[in-house]
């Protein structure tokens, strides 16, 4: 599965600069998209050699000829664009002494030490992205759910004695809901969840995105400690704590939670990931939501479900 969030990210960025121009695409925003994109990182903006690829070439490559003559000009033009708007932003994160060098090409540069653009990449992908993650890590991963309403289900005490398990397995109901209507929970009673995931081995990760916080479901000390998904039919687990201090899953808060669900092929190795004392159900914090597509890019064969839950009175 192809990973979009940083091109969506840089997408975003673009949108909130620069105007339209009736929906023509301009030169500042091209040289946006490729130096500040990951992939290019590494790249100068002028030509140093002839078989070295550089902005420049790719710029022409785009259409906008030859500008090794204008592209500092490019270049600063952006890099003000870039200030303007997030000028408080970047003296909140970098200072204000950083963020007045900024201003100046020749000066700012010596005192840096570096290019002011690499500077400023740095800034966009160790904090802004991170903040920006923190709001659009949940909608992506909704744009890249399966069309499955029936992953998870949840069943109280009385509904579980009523037969929904037999022979050690579950037998899972189907229950008819219209289209993107959430399930319907009762605040401060406690659930079973019941995960189907057919035909798939491999190892589950279970997020949530609850009214006060985001937290890692399974693996965690507090949910499922085994994420492999042959033992995840139910939870949560015995060996967790939410199961040993009968509370299950029990929502504190009225309002709307969000589960999202990856089943992979292979485990992903975070010290996060791995069910701890110090951290019974771990926080989704930016840096985490990044550490987690990262790992997510090194793998091609991963799923993606989503589901809403209303927690009512």
């Amino acid at each position: 599965m192809t990973v979009t969030i940083k091109c969506r990210f840089l997408t975003a960025i673009v949108e909130d600069l620069f105007l339209d121009n009736n929906g023509k695409m301009t030169i500042e925003k091209d040289f946006f998209y490729l130096r500040f994109s990951p992939d290019n990182q590494d790249l100068n903006n002028k030509n140093i050699g002839v078989d070295k690829p550089s902005i420049c070439k790719l710029l022409a490559e785009k259409g906008w000829g030859d500008v090794s003559n204008t592209i500092q000009k490019i270049s600063r033009s952006v890099i003000n664009c870039l200030l303007a708007k997030y000028e408080e932003e970047m003296e909140n994160d970098l200072g204000m002494e950083t963020v007045n060098l900024l201003k100046e090409p020749g000066r700012g540069k010596s005192k840096l030490g570096k290019d002011l653009w690499k500077v400023i990449y740095d800034w966009l992908w160790e904090h802004k992205f991170l903040l920006w993650l923190e709001v659009n890590f949940w909608l992506s991963w909704e744009s890249l759910a399966a069309q499955n309403r029936n992953w998870i289900d949840f069943r109280d005490n009385e509904e579980m004695e009523m037969g929904l398990v037999s022979s050690g397995k579950l037998k899972i109901p189907k229950v008819e809901k219209e289209e993107n209507e959430p399930l319907k929970l009762n605040v401060e009673k406690p659930y079973w969840v019941v995960i189907n995931f057919p035909d798939f081995q491999g190892y589950l990760l279970l997020l949530n995105h609850g009214v006060v916080s985001c937290c890692l479901v399974c693996p965690s000390l507090a949910f499922a400690v085994d994420s492999r998904l042959e033992e995840i039919m139910l939870l949560p687990q015995k060996e967790s704590l939410s199961y040993q201090q009968e509370c299950r899953f029990t929502f504190e808060e009225l309002g709307m939670e969000k589960f999202v669900a990856i089943a992979l092929e292979k485990p992903l190795d975070l010290p996060w990931l791995k069910p701890n004392e110090d951290e019974e159900a771990p926080e989704l914090t930016g840096k985490r939501m990044k550490e987690l597509w990262q790992e997510l890019e090194k793998q091609d064969n991963w799923r993606v479900y989503s589901q809403e839950v209303e927690v009512v009175e």
